[in-house]
């Protein structure tokens, strides 16, 4: 990791990601492991979706505009227009796929709060030999990690907003240790995959509250992003694709 600070100018986190382009791995990511039941929380265009060969998709989004066609290489593509709240909060996940969740992409509203409810209502639903990615979570500058999309910027990545999603990572880290978590160097910010799920496990739920308030406001964000990428290596997204034995990246 290159650490980038200085005083006087704005904070680089990171020079950036040269991997495999994060839909491309995603879908590859999809083939290898034998993907059947499919989540993806944050559908808007459908580009993600699209590349997703699996028997069951769910996609989930209040104001998805599809720009491509989603059903392809699927048997069932099951979209719903409505928050991920509403959507965990009225819909039996296991009835409608007919099991767990094998794989499950979140790219929903990039404020922590959210992605957090997101991800514990995911791995409630998931196979506990499933996946979670999760996107935006690896921010390059501290700009982009502002919780407002609208405000000013002049920086080179104005065009990215990851909000503070970031803050998963550690979350997590505290909270569930239990968990295995693995930063790739996917463009443009980043993909975090999370294997060893416990669909059983309440931690998160039950301490939402006071992890949000421990991680609203924090006093030194930069200085945190860069201790995430310090303490936990970005591996290669090329390596984990073309390796011959994918456990050694992710449990199976």
């Amino acid at each position: 990791m290159i650490n980038l600070l200085r005083p006087g100018r704005p904070a680089q986190l990171h020079p950036g990601f040269s991997g495999t382009l994060y839909l491309d791995f995603l879908a590859e990511l999809a083939r290898k492991r034998g993907t059947r039941n499919y989540l993806e929380i944050g559908v808007h265009f459908g580009h993600a979706l699209t590349r997703i060969a699996c028997d069951t998709a769910v996609g989930v989004d209040p104001d998805y505009v599809l720009e491509e066609d989603v059903t392809k290489g699927k048997r069932r593509t099951l979209l719903h227009r409505c928050t991920s709240d509403r959507f965990f909060a009225e819909t039996d996940v296991r009835a409608l796929v007919g099991g767990g969740i094998d794989l499950a992409f979140l790219d929903g509203l990039h404020l922590f709060e959210f992605l957090l409810r997101d991800f514990y209502n995911t791995e409630a639903v998931s196979d506990p030999n499933g996946l979670i990615v999760l996107h935006d979570c690896m921010p390059l500058n501290i700009e982009m990690t502002a919780r407002d999309p609208a405000a000013p910027r002049t920086d080179p990545f104005k065009a990215m907003w990851t909000g503070d999603v970031w803050k998963i990572v550690p979350i997590l880290k505290t909270f569930r240790p239990d968990l295995d978590v693995v930063l790739v160097d996917c463009p443009p910010t980043g993909l975090v995959c999370i294997t060893g799920l416990d669909p059983t496990s309440r931690v998160l739920s039950d301490r939402y509250r006071e992890i949000v308030r421990s991680f609203r406001d924090l006093a030194d964000p930069a200085e945190r992003i860069a201790a995430m990428y310090a303490e936990t290596p970005v591996l290669r997204s090329a390596d984990i694709l073309n390796g011959e034995d994918h456990s050694l990246y992710f449990r199976i």
